[in-house]
């Protein structure tokens, strides 16, 4: 299945210009767009693995 850029835009345009788009796959896990490619057949978005920073803090035991 293919998406063009207007349908994005069609379905994206009733929201704010500031608001978060989460990426999801049909088994809930979340992906982030990482890179947008061109090629001969149109755009590629690129998605990857969100990584979560790891906390400064330390465990205390």
């Amino acid at each position: 299945m293919t998406t063009t850029v207007l349908e994005l835009i069609t379905n994206l345009k009733h929201y704010p210009d500031d608001t978060v788009v989460n990426i999801r796959d049909v088994d809930d896990v979340e992906f982030a767009i990482v890179d947008f490619s061109k090629g001969d057949d149109g755009v590629t978005i690129v998605i990857g693995e969100i990584v979560e920073p790891e906390s400064d803090e330390e465990e205390e035991i």
